[in-house]
């Protein structure tokens, strides 16, 4: 693992509060405190990193992540992209399969060259992806934000429970 590490950032955001009017079985948008907690957010993104204007956007496809994410993409003028592997566990899938995703995902974000990653994602693949990543059980409320630093290892630098 050590020969893909380099100094570079990862920010797993657990997507923002949906909105739940119509349910829960739907793929639903962000409720009107998803998108303030969003406002929030981002307002600390650019108190932590008010010069870095190119990092890399990763989401879950579900609609409520792309919402938590889609503001800054376009103050920054980035592409927001879809990433299937960040996906809630599906009803077909089992534990293992999932974890098999989640791991996926973590070999191609250490292998990546980005400086700066940001990620959405959701409350049953985030504590397993920073279990695995950190060997810590870590979950994030909705809105939350986890900051991994990698130098010679990952190592948690920062964790917002809420906005």
């Amino acid at each position: 693992m050590r020969e893909h590490l380099l100094n570079k950032t990862l920010i797993i955001i657990r997507h923002a509060h949906r909105d739940t009017s119509k349910g829960t079985a739907q793929n639903n948008g962000l409720s009107e405190k998803g998108r303030r907690q969003v406002r929030h957010l981002f307002d600390f993104y650019f108190e932590r990193f008010p010069d870095f204007e190119k990092p890399k956007l990763l989401s879950s496809p579900k609609k409520r992540c792309l919402e938590t994410l889609d503001p800054l993409a376009r103050k920054l003028e980035r592409k927001l992209h879809g990433e299937a592997l960040l996906d809630e566990r599906k009803p077909s899938e089992t534990l293992t399969q999932f974890k098999q995703r989640i791991r996926q995902f973590k070999k191609v974000w250490l292998k990546s060259s980005e400086e700066l990653t940001l990620v959405c994602g959701h409350g049953d693949w985030i504590p397993l992806f920073l279990k695995d990543l950190l060997g810590a059980e870590i979950s994030l409320k909705k809105g939350g934000w986890a900051q991994i630093e990698v130098d010679e290892k990952p190592r948690l630098t920062w964790l917002i429970q809420s906005f």
